[in-house]
């Protein structure tokens, strides 16, 4: 009765399921999947070329070398354009920022199905041959390109604001809309180049009309070559019928002009001001959903957003502007008693001084806010949001560095700040701070409202622990105890021993206590899967030794061609007053996590042993990364053997389970 079921191989054959495994499969495993069979070739090869990043996998090696005289007849120029010609119908996301591509990908006359293009930097993109020539060449060349080697422009710094050169218009649609920017480091060769790659690139936005929901505008864009009638940029987004989702770094933009033109835009990222002033919207936009801009705004420029982007749900913005004689019923007057309904907030740079502005004037009137990302919880803003957003959810630190040196020598952000938060906000889900302080005693005498917390990252401190020398101390108690029946001890010396010992032992009880109550609070919060306690706690950091040896390269490619050469300034020491961590002080009652998936405790002054590991790979079934046992990655730091021991231990034990640091990784 089994032999209708299909044998294994045949599974494999089945066009219905070989064609399910593209989107999930990496451009490696699916370069590796159209070798299997022509089946799998002819199902997985759109996948493979549905997305291309020139940044990643083996393209920058290609890209550098296409001009290379050795890669002739191989993967050079005529590849390029052989292969866009055969795939480019496929390519649906393309990110690029080499000329080369953009030019290719615009006259293949095969990639107008793309639904994402987005342009990295173009002007740092050099081939090894620009890079052998400029670095070798000092005398400099103006020669132009034609097969002519392309060199680095060294002569007299007034030369280099000259006006570019310039090649052919590729399209009449350019008939006094382009003019050169200023030749800089750039060669002829280069200059013509950069010329022809900005009429490519416009003309391939304009080849994709109909399919493109997302652009991205680099800046180098405006540096290659000027647009002088910014209509020209209007008419062509407007043509983007689908346009949903656009980025722009190139060059300021009306914002009322580019509403009207783009009725369809859902999301708007800017590095340049989107208000040019505070009235800058004069009517209602109801399209946009989500607005991002690397811009201080005053307090009545944010309530004009609130106001004429009414369906507004995610705001990114740098920072409040200061002004003087703000009206405390600003909202009031603006929004006419009716609050945003925004969701998401994100502040890239807050400071103290914005703390009462932020919850006075601010919070009340975003009472359907679910998060909000900032660098520092301040005691007021904390307040504000348990009092005023009773649907939040998630509340993020930006920007967490490399390390908590500064904080354990300065204690910032305010101690106990995440306190109040978890005593108002019932419906927190996420606290993600870990530059954040709780102590423990603040924790105990003050409930919190969150019991469905799926994420806490915050140092747990004021912990009673004995230093090494008290416990040394305490130790040895018994030893001299015995001792001073048989010495010569003064009675006196004996009595201040005891005195000692008697007030370390009530220390020691007190901690345990403290410790004890602390791991049963925390294990009242059952639906943890991130439970991150501590941080990096050495004051690291890089320097690029070699930068003057690249100082003929402009900043990026100095940078990429540099080393950072990291460091360990001052070596710190672990939080002091934090948590041991030992079954001995409660980490047993932590059994109840268990949907635990991330354990933090690297920068606690843990106590953490074979014992305790082992207690942890049966306690917490869905454990998968562990911190605070990984390998140093910074080059020329001793491993300490110990934590070694303990690493391979649990190996031993979950091979399953990663070891990582929650810092951002070194990268050498």
């Amino acid at each position: 009765m089994f032999n209708n079921q299909p044998c294994p191989e045949d599974v494999v054959r089945l066009p219905e399921i070989v064609v399910l495994l593209g989107p999930y499969l990496k451009a490696p495993d699916l370069f590796t999947c159209i070798q299997v069979c022509h089946l799998w070739n002819h199902l997985l090869t759109p996948w493979l070329w549905r997305s291309i990043d020139d940044s990643e996998h083996s393209w920058p090696t290609i890209l550098r070398n296409h001009k290379n005289p050795e890669t002739q007849g191989d993967k050079d120029a005529d590849w390029i354009r052989a292969i866009f010609a055969k795939y480019g119908h496929h390519i649906h996301e393309l990110t690029s920022q080499w000329g080369i591509i953009i030019e290719v990908a615009n006259t293949s006359g095969t990639c107008n199905h793309l639904e994402s293009l987005r342009i990295g930097d173009l002007s740092a993109s050099m081939t090894r041959d620009d890079n052998i020539d400029g670095n070798n060449n000092n005398s400099g060349s103006n020669a132009g390109a034609n097969g002519v080697s392309v060199l680095r422009y060294e002569g007299p710094a007034p030369d280099r604001h000259r006006v570019a050169a310039i090649g052919p218009l590729l399209s009449p649609i350019f008939e006094g809309i382009l003019e050169p920017h200023q030749a800089q480091y750039r060669t002829v060769a280069r200059q013509e180049q950069d010329w022809a790659t900005v009429q490519h690139f416009w003309l391939l936005v304009r080849q994709n009309t109909q399919s493109l929901f997302s652009l991205r505008l680099d800046v180098s864009l405006y540096w290659l070559c000027l647009i002088t009638n910014v209509d020209f940029i209007f008419d062509t987004l407007a043509s983007l019928v689908n346009l949903v989702n656009f980025e722009n770094d190139m060059l300021p933009l009306n914002s009322n002009i580019l509403l009207e033109r783009l009725p369809g835009l859902l999301s708007y990222r800017t590095r340049f001001r989107f208000l040019q002033h505070d009235n800058s919207l004069t009517r209602s936009f109801n399209q946009l959903i989500y607005l991002e801009i690397w811009e201080s705004v005053t307090t009545r420029a944010f309530f004009t957003l609130l106001k004429y982007l009414p369906n507004l749900e995610t705001l990114r913005m740098d920072s409040f502007r200061a002004s003087s004689n703000i009206p405390p019923l600003e909202g009031l007057i603006i929004l006419k008693n009716t609050p945003s309904r925004l969701k998401t907030l994100r502040f890239h740079n807050v400071l103290a001084k914005d703390d009462e502005h932020i919850a006075n004037l601010i919070i009340p009137w975003i009472p359907h806010l679910t998060e909000i990302s900032l660098p520092q919880l301040y005691p007021a803003t904390a307040r504000a949001l348990g009092a005023h957003c009773r649907k939040l959810e998630v509340v993020k630190q930006i920007d967490c560095g490399t390390t908590i040196y500064r904080d354990n020598t300065n204690r910032k952000p305010v101690v106990n700040t995440v306190g109040i938060l978890l005593r108002e906000c019932a419906t927190l889900k996420v606290f993600d701070g870990i530059h954040h302080t709780l102590e423990a005693s603040y924790m105990l005498k003050y409930p919190w409202a969150c019991r469905d917390l799926e994420t806490f990252r915050c140092q747990i401190i004021d912990i009673p622990r004995l230093t090494i020398a008290e416990q040394e101390f305490l130790d040895s108690a018994d030893e001299e105890s015995q001792l001073n029946d048989s010495n010569s001890k003064s009675d006196s010396d004996s009595s201040r021993n005891n005195v000692a010992r008697t007030a370390l032992s009530k220390k020691k009880q007190h901690s345990l206590d403290v410790q004890l109550q602390v791991m049963d609070h925390l294990a009242g919060l059952t639906n943890l899967t991130v439970l991150d306690l501590g941080y990096e706690y050495r004051d690291i950091g890089y320097e690029y030794d070699d930068l003057f040896k690249h100082r003929d390269l402009g900043a990026a490619q100095r940078k990429q061609e540099s080393e950072p050469n990291w460091t360990v300034k001052i070596e710190g020491e672990p939080t002091l007053d934090s948590l041991e961590l030992t079954l001995a002080t409660g980490l047993d009652r932590l059994s109840s996590l268990t949907r635990l998936e991330i354990f933090g405790f690297e920068g606690v002054n843990h106590r953490i042993g074979k014992q305790e590991l082992s207690w942890m790979t049966t306690a917490w079934p869905k454990l998968k990364v562990l911190r605070g046992l990984h390998e140093d990655d910074i080059p020329g730091i001793a491993e300490d053997p110990e934590r070694t021991k303990l690493r391979e231990f649990m190996r031993e034990l979950r091979v399953d389970v990663r070891h990582a640091t929650l810092r951002p990784k070194v990268k050498y």
